[in-house]
């Protein structure tokens, strides 16, 4: 009787055991992923992070709760995402290049842009433009407005986002590959920026595409600061079939998480990433609000964001 109850109490404890190891729970995720936002609720990316956050849930079977962390340009979000636990249920949204820009130009920043962070992958590239007014006789080229410039040093005047925008990294490398120097008044943000373009405060703009479509009536694109002519702006020239030199520059927005995150579980988050990317419906809801889509694997993530690291670590004296 005695030898009959161990041996159930034993096949009893296999069973659970076997049960605890196959069931479900035991999968990445079992619970609810945070997403975190460096910037306000109803900005441009918290507007991107929770139309992509929909989709994700889709694919990973779990919900994605938005957490906004805005604060110092971006750098108090970026700081808690770095600190989080590495376990795959932390992950954000990161901003180039101003990640990159704040530790560069800032003392103790507790993150660094390449080693703190994992890559998961990136879906909105905003590359940089330089537009003006549409009355603006003086300027009907790119050339028109370097050659103005060249002869008129230090009084064209750039209105543009903050100093650690990737508009201002922009402007630097424009000034280093003509050899023209301008003067900058930064605004808190793109649209006051554009608003006193169009005041007559400021002879041009760097900012990026999404304004070319916005302010297409009272403004017109002169240059596209990307690799080749992009597909939101068809009929603007890149800097290097203007003037035979590469001017790189964009607004971009990815996903990261700690660094740590163990590599199975990062497969998932990547995956469900991509998915979510390019599902039809996301893309067709992306479109109507206006985020202007493209796509980065995580390896080409991360190789972006080492290489824009070493052009403002090259450019920093310029941007101080």
């Amino acid at each position: 009787m005695k030898k009959g109850k161990i041996i159930l109490a034993i096949v009893c404890s296999l069973f659970m055991a076997w049960g605890i190891l196959s069931s479900p729970a035991s999968a990445f995720p079992d619970k609810p992923i945070t997403m975190t936002v460096s910037f306000s609720a109803g900005g441009s990316t918290d507007v991107a992070a929770r139309t992509i956050a929909v989709y994700m849930e889709k694919y990973l079977g779990q919900p994605v709760v938005i957490k906004n962390l805005p604060g110092a340009s971006g750098q108090v979000g970026w700081t808690k995402l770095s600190r989080s636990k590495p376990d795959g249920y932390t992950i954000g949204f990161v901003n180039l290049p101003a990640l990159n820009m704040v530790y560069a130009l800032r003392e103790g920043v507790a993150y660094h842009p390449v080693k703190s962070f994992v890559p998961i992958g990136c879906n909105i590239i905003d590359p940089n433009t330089v537009l003006v007014r549409i009355d603006d006789d003086r300027f009907k080229t790119i050339k028109d407005l370097i050659e103005y410039a060249r002869k008129n040093p230090g009084k064209v005047i750039c209105s543009l986002d903050g100093p650690v925008s990737d508009d201002r990294l922009a402007l630097v490398k424009m000034e280093k590959a003509t050899g023209v120097k301008f003067s900058a008044v930064f605004y808190h943000g793109s649209a006051p920026a554009n608003a006193a373009l169009m005041g007559g405060h400021g002879d041009f703009t760097i900012t990026n595409t999404f304004d070319v479509i916005k302010y297409k009536d009272k403004e017109r694109c002169l240059v596209q600061m990307w690799k080749e002519r992009y597909h939101m702006n068809p009929d603007t020239p890149t800097f290097k079939e203007v003037f035979g030199k590469d001017i790189i520059g964009a607004s971009t927005r990815g996903m990261a998480a700690p660094a740590g995150v163990p590599a199975d579980r990062l497969k998932i988050l990547r995956d469900a990433f991509e998915k979510a990317a390019n599902d039809p419906e996301f893309k067709e809801r992306a479109n109507k609000i206006g985020l202007t889509l493209a796509w980065l694997s995580a390896d080409e993530f991360g190789t972006f964001i080492k290489n824009l690291q070493n052009d403002v670590d090259t450019l920093i004296d310029e941007l101080k």
